[in-house]
């Protein structure tokens, strides 16, 4: 048995779809996303995402999905090894959602050891929490 699941790219090449063996459907994404400078210069950069509708609330740990997650990441950086990516954990459900996933993926990406740098910035923005992004 593979560790990966397999994983279905889309024609666009900016999201694939894997599904877990319980039946969960993943889908992972990239997005351009626009930053402003402090001089109000647009930055155009990556943003990634991953998402699973979940029939209820229960957490399941599976290994195979935070290596076919990592896989998909390294893969990105395989092809643009210049570029950073952005990825958010935004708690604007307010039930905590965004930290658990700053949590998740802070520890993923110590478990996955590889050559990648990752980057916390917290957003002063009391309306929006930004939890956490990575970049090489």
């Amino acid at each position: 048995m593979s560790a990966l699941y397999d994983i279905e790219k889309a024609d666009d090449g900016t999201s694939y779809k894997f599904t877990t063996t319980s039946g969960l459907v993943y889908v992972a994404y990239f997005t351009e996303f626009i930053l402003l400078d402090v001089n109000g210069e647009e930055i155009q950069v990556v943003s990634f995402g991953f998402a699973c509708d979940r029939p209820d609330e229960t957490k399941r740990h599976d290994s195979r999905v935070k290596l076919t997650i990592i896989y998909i990441v390294e893969e990105f950086f395989a092809t643009q090894s210049d570029e950073a990516l952005l990825y958010m954990c935004v708690d604007g459900d307010g039930k905590g959602k965004g930290h658990n996933r700053y949590i998740t993926f802070g520890r993923w990406f110590r478990e996955a050891g590889g050559l990648l740098e990752k980057y916390n910035f917290a957003s002063r923005d009391p309306k929006a929490r930004f939890y956490s992004y990575w970049g090489l």
